[in-house]
């Protein structure tokens, strides 16, 4: 059955300019720019005074489903362009120290269960990653963005980089894991 029209919205707040040009939608903020092509959701996209509307007509439920998504996509790139997004990484061993190294947006894992790989992780363009001071925190792995994708992929790509393969899971919790997420620009 299809649904007669579904409009939906989100706010723009001050400071924030969003463009829309063919499904094209570019937002601007005190951060930096933050763009994303839309061709593939066949709607009605337009800023009416501070809203980002979408706009579905005779549409399908799977197709209605899609405009909240489109708008949770627009509203993560507000954020992402006026707080921006980090993402905190903890180390955890059992008895072999991880050891991490960041060179020329390359994550470097070595030491990882003792075994002697070196594993390399790229860092996606737009994200900075840094290790913090041992002195504050220990064994922790910060990236920081305006993409919440790429910064959340990253992390991703990190964690994954560094599963435990053949052995009991429950025992070996080895590993580098997310333990925050949050903004760059605190409230």
């Amino acid at each position: 059955m299809r649904v007669l029209n579904t409009t939906d919205s989100v706010a723009i707040p001050e400071g924030v300019t969003v463009t829309v040009a063919k499904r094209y939608v570019t937002v601007k903020g005190p951060r930096g720019t933050l763009e994303r092509d839309f061709h593939h959701a066949h709607f009605d996209m337009k800023v009416v005074g501070d809203r980002f509307v979408v706009e579905l007509w005779f549409g399908k439920k799977n197709q209605i489903a899609l405009v909240k998504t489109i708008l949770s996509h627009v509203r993560n790139m507000i954020t992402g362009v006026t707080k921006g997004i980090r993402v905190r990484m903890r180390f955890a061993y059992a008895h072999f120290p991880i050891n991490v190294t960041v060179e020329n947006s390359v994550v470097e894992i070595r030491n990882f269960l003792g075994e002697k790989v070196v594993r390399r992780v790229p860092v996606s363009e737009g994200v900075t990653c840094t290790r913090t001071d041992p002195a504050k925190q220990k064994d922790e792995l910060v990236l920081e963005g305006n993409d919440l994708e790429q910064v959340t992929g990253c992390a991703a790509s990190i964690h994954q980089s560094c599963l435990v393969k053949k052995k009991d899971i429950r025992k070996f919790l080895d590993g580098i894991y997310v333990s925050e997420k949050g903004h760059v620009v605190e409230d």
